[in-house]
């Protein structure tokens, strides 16, 4: 009995071990190269297929960020397509880690909302969640990693802003047919010119570097631009 009871208490210390000290279970980050690569797939066109077939359930762009990673942990059967509709590309191969909402130790509070290395009473005592803000999702659940697209950025990673010191927007970074494009959703518009629930803009990449307004321009010399981050279960 006490060999059993050793085993198990062995096999949940290992299945709860943060080696990286990145605030995530090691067993609920995807470490294959495959996983990750697959992720960033389903991620990406979760997020574009919403673009085209736009719902209310995205109302702004934290919520574009928790809808379309949560969607592709998930396990995508028929059920699952059924329920999404039209899909841009259905020949994404599973992650083969985990699926939502069976993540290992965290379950369904995949966002990670306070600082520190992963203990086992995190979710009992609220550092985890299933609502992140923006800042939020940058602060505890993505990895910096810089402010130049040649500091290795890839398709899935997000930028954050911050108009006039305000953490307030993040968008995707998606790469199509080879040319770098960003998609983000506005939030709601209240001003003298426009009142309405937002939309999702789907806009290339070098067009918001040429805007005349630098707020939106993604460059190292924009204060407003905070960087381009990576989901932390990537790295």
């Amino acid at each position: 009995m006490t060999f059993f009871l050793f085993l198990l208490i062995s096999g949940s210390g290992l299945q709860a071990r943060d080696v990286d000290a990145d605030g995530f279970p090691d067993a609920a980050e995807l470490t294959s190269d495959a996983d990750q690569r697959n992720f960033r797939r389903w991620f990406t066109t979760i997020a574009l297929s919403r673009y085209l077939n736009q719902r209310d359930e995205i109302t702004d762009c934290a919520g574009l960020i928790r809808y379309a990673y949560r969607e592709a942990l998930k396990k995508h059967d028929e059920e699952w397509r059924l329920r999404f509709g039209e899909l841009l590309d259905a020949s994404i191969p599973e992650i083969e880690a985990f699926h939502y909402p069976d993540v290992p130790l965290i379950g369904t509070d995949i966002f990670r909302i306070a600082d520190g290395p992963y203990s086992v009473d995190d979710c009992s005592k609220g550092r985890f969640s299933n609502f992140a803000d923006v800042p939020h999702l940058r602060r505890f659940h993505m990895e910096e990693i810089g402010r130049e697209r040649s500091d290795g950025v890839k398709s899935g990673d997000l930028l954050f802003f911050a108009p006039e010191g305000r953490e307030t927007h993040v968008m995707v970074f998606i790469i199509l047919q080879g040319e770098p494009y960003l998609l983000y959703h506005t939030g709601p518009r209240d001003n003298s010119e426009v009142k309405d629930e937002g939309e999702m803009r789907l806009v290339k990449f070098e067009t918001l570097m040429s805007l005349p307004d630098e707020t939106w321009r993604p460059e190292a010399g924009n204060p407003a631009f905070v960087g381009f981050y990576r989901f932390k279960i990537l790295d």
